[in-house]
């Protein structure tokens, strides 16, 4: 029954990441890989979970609301290992709220750089009206 679990996590990693990829030929020679303890499929397997199949170019995609702006917007292709800087700058009467980076804030600020890109991701700016004096 070992040998069939392990079968069945190989051949749904083989539908994702794409047979040849893995090295395995043929269901018949993933399923003998398995039962004789090999490596191959579960290495293909850890390689996807760190993301090691693609390459890139990677994007990040950044947005702000009305009240302010994100340089540059939209989306930026960048470089695997490649750092990447965004200015967030608020309009007249508007100062920073926030900045989310992947959903997750990581403060006010007015500069973000996403260092070692591996992977895609977002980044959007927040923003609220200035307290009247």
């Amino acid at each position: 029954m070992k040998a069939f679990k392990g079968l069945v996590v190989g051949l749904a990693v083989c539908s994702l990441v794409g047979i040849g990829a893995l090295g395995c030929n043929t269901v018949k020679g993933a399923g003998k890989d398995i039962e004789k303890g090999g490596k191959g499929i579960q290495n293909a397997a850890e390689n996807a979970q760190k993301g090691n199949e693609h390459p890139g170019p990677h994007t990040i995609t950044a947005a702000a609301e009305p009240s302010g702006s994100i340089s540059p917007s939209g989306d930026t292709s960048v470089s695997r290992g490649s750092n990447r800087t965004f200015t967030i700058r608020a309009n007249r009467g508007y100062h920073i709220a926030d900045v989310l980076v992947d959903g997750k804030s990581v403060g006010a600020r007015s500069r973000y750089t996403f260092d070692n890109v591996t992977a895609n991701h977002t980044i959007s700016a927040l923003f609220t009206v200035n307290p009247s004096r």
